[in-house]
């Protein structure tokens, strides 16, 4: 199959690292984490207003840090895990430094809060060039004939050795872009990664294989 160029017209990232066992502690008297997630995310606008907690459930129980200087982004800490959201990425650069700060926030804190293993999804809206959406997705999946009412979409599963799942890419059209393409790709990166600048790295490695596999270019910004 040929390669067929495509154009982000937006990225939303997600990292969600795990930890070893439930942060009850930390939770339950979260003064230094508050403390911690205003020193380093300062940098990206985070102040007072920017702090909220939610103990309504207990299974759902997280102290949320809102960035204001990166487009709705957040650094969320629940009972079981971290999470980082750019609902609007601008570079991998940016990416690297929100989850450099959020893994400082999370060091200094408490040796439970380092996370041990970690996953990044990524979405994706963007214009195909050369080519509309519903002709590349002919080269995975037919769509039945005669019925203007379909819409094709595909998912393709990594699997492991032992069969459990370490990738996910779906495609399908995007709502907001006639016959432009929208890509959710999971990668899950396991444990062996000792420091956040090799995150990124590690995820455009798997990411880049995935296209490959699906004869698609994807740039996204660097810096």
């Amino acid at each position: 199959m040929s390669i067929v160029m495509a154009e982000p017209e937006r990225v939303q990232v997600l990292y969600r690292g795990s930890f070893r066992e439930p942060v009850f502690g930390v939770l339950g008297n979260p003064a230094k984490l508050y403390a911690n997630l205003l020193r380093h995310l300062a940098p990206f606008g985070a102040d007072v207003r920017s702090l909220s907690i939610n103990l309504s459930v207990l299974a759902e129980a997280n102290v949320n840090c809102h960035l204001p200087s990166v487009k709705f982004g957040s650094v969320r800490v629940s009972l079981d895990h971290l999470e980082v959201l750019l609902p609007d990425a601008e570079s991998q650069r940016q990416v690297g430094q929100v989850l450099d700060h959020a893994w400082s926030v999370m060091s200094e804190t408490d040796e439970s809060l380092r996370p041990v293993r970690h996953a990044v999804t990524l979405f994706v809206w963007a214009r195909l060039k050369d080519e509309v959406f519903s002709s590349y997705i002919r080269k995975f999946v037919m769509t039945p004939p005669n019925d203007a009412g379909w819409k094709a979409a595909v998912e393709f599963r990594e699997t492991a050795d032992n069969g459990a799942n370490v990738g996910v890419v779906h495609l399908e059209e995007a709502a907001n872009i006639p016959e432009g393409l929208f890509l959710r790709s999971v990668v899950d990166l396991g444990a062996a990664i000792p420091e956040t600048r090799e995150l990124v790295p590690r995820f455009m490695q798997r990411f880049s294989a995935q296209l490959k596999g699906l004869d698609l270019e994807l740039p996204l910004r660097v810096e």
